[in-house]
């Protein structure tokens, strides 16, 4: 199987190159990644500036972009033979509920989605910088051998893996989405006249307890993995508001 392997930690990222070392065993890997870490965002991508691209060998690139700039050249830009598979991660921190919105590794697996590949994204609990990684890449590579068949095209699969968890499969439950919960900081340092520049000063992270979710998995130390789609479309609210709004209307 041909795998596209990005992150959004960056090239030098330990669980870019874990899953590099272990998957490229048994399947043909291709590794692109960016330059310098590119967290929280999303699905940017760069359609107006120039990308520098570094080819370090003939499986192996370095873009000085976004994780989806990453995913699309590498689908795209005729370095690559037919990619089967998109894996983003492994990100040093975890997305889940909302986190998905605002992550640049689940990003990078949409955009693999959106072009019809089976898509993966994975992300660690444990956010040791030196940790290796190689554990989660171990439980993925027995992930790749036996469900393979069962990952449809155009879904994203979001894994979270906790800092401590059981190398099997037995220890994945499939999970619906929570809900993340945000309260944000920020710093200001004013400049000159009325410009300052604004600092992100911290997020305290929380969540809504419910039962099923990727969090209730996660937090009673197993592995969720939620299928996630592309349509964004509220199923409900697309026949309420409908409704409301012929009333509205007579």
């Amino acid at each position: 199987m041909n795998i596209l392997i990005t992150n959004d930690d960056g090239i030098s990222s330990n669980g870019i190159l874990a899953l590099e070392k272990i998957l490229g065993k048994e399947h043909n890997t291709y590794l692109i990644a960016p330059l310098k870490e590119r967290s929280a965002t999303s699905m940017a991508l760069s359609i107006y500036d120039s990308m520098r691209v570094e080819r370090v060998n003939e499986n192996h690139y370095i873009v000085d972009g976004f994780p989806v700039d990453c995913v699309n050249i590498g689908l795209h830009g005729n370095i690559f033979p037919k990619i089967d598979l998109v894996l983003s991660g492994i990100n040093r921190g975890v997305n889940m509920g909302h986190d998905v919105h605002y992550s640049g590794t689940v990003g990078a697996a949409r955009h693999g989605a959106i072009h019809n590949r089976k898509s993966i994204a994975v992300s660690s609990g444990n956010l040791d910088k030196n940790y290796d990684y190689f554990k989660e890449a171990e439980l993925i590579r027995e992930v790749l051998n036996s469900w393979t068949e069962e990952f449809l095209s155009g879904i994203v699969y979001n894994i979270n893996i906790p800092e401590k968890f059981e190398n099997s499969l037995s220890s994945i439950e499939v999970a619906k989405l929570g809900r993340r919960t945000y309260i944000d900081t920020y710093e200001s340092k004013p400049i000159i006249g009325g410009i300052s520049d604004f600092f992100l000063g911290g997020s305290h992270l929380g969540h809504v307890p419910e039962e099923g979710t990727d969090f209730d998995i996660f937090f009673h130390g197993k592995i969720p993995i939620t299928p996630l789609s592309l349509d964004q479309t509220s199923p409900l609210e697309l026949e309420e508001f409908r409704k409301r709004i012929r009333v509205k209307s007579k």
